[in-house]
């Protein structure tokens, strides 16, 4: 039997019943190249993170984690992130609304002061979030073989 690394070890230990995800991309080629793009743009590097203020950009990339990858929904969470001048209550029933993410699963709020100018985004941006560190590595390879290494 060979030998487990420490991050091995750890991540049995964070998921005891198997991986939180099955990537399946022949389901929908197009949505994946979609997802994976998006991802490259605007997503984190290190997770599977992805922060906009288009609301149907995190809509699609949403429909690429729950449909492609076959994310665990218990676990997308999200964050918004907005000034202070703005209704954060209203803003998070918009996300809400938009995403299809339950108000609970939302996480402390970024709330900074607000020095004036035009503001693009009425409800703030809001950065969907996903963390696996084996999917990551899947995206990553994906890109690759697209011809879209992502450093």
């Amino acid at each position: 039997m060979p030998k487990r690394n420490q991050s091995e070890i750890t991540y049995r230990a964070l998921h005891p019943n198997g991986d939180p995800f099955s990537y399946k991309p022949e389901k929908d080629r197009k949505l994946e190249t979609i997802g994976l793009v998006l991802w490259v743009t605007e997503g984190d590097k290190t997770q599977l993170s992805l922060a906009n203020g288009n609301p149907f950009l995190l809509q699609k990339y949403l429909e690429f984690l729950r449909t492609i990858c076959n994310f665990e929904e218990n676990r997308i969470r999200a964050v918004i992130h907005c000034h202070d001048t703005l209704p954060y209550e209203k803003c998070l029933q918009y996300w809400s609304k938009m995403t299809k993410i339950p108000i609970g699963r939302f996480r402390k709020p970024h709330i900074k002061k607000d020095k004036g100018g035009r503001r693009k985004f009425p409800y703030g941006i809001c950065r969907v979030v996903a963390i696996n560190i084996k999917l990551t590595q899947i995206f990553k390879e994906r890109l690759k073989e697209l011809g879209l290494p992502r450093d």
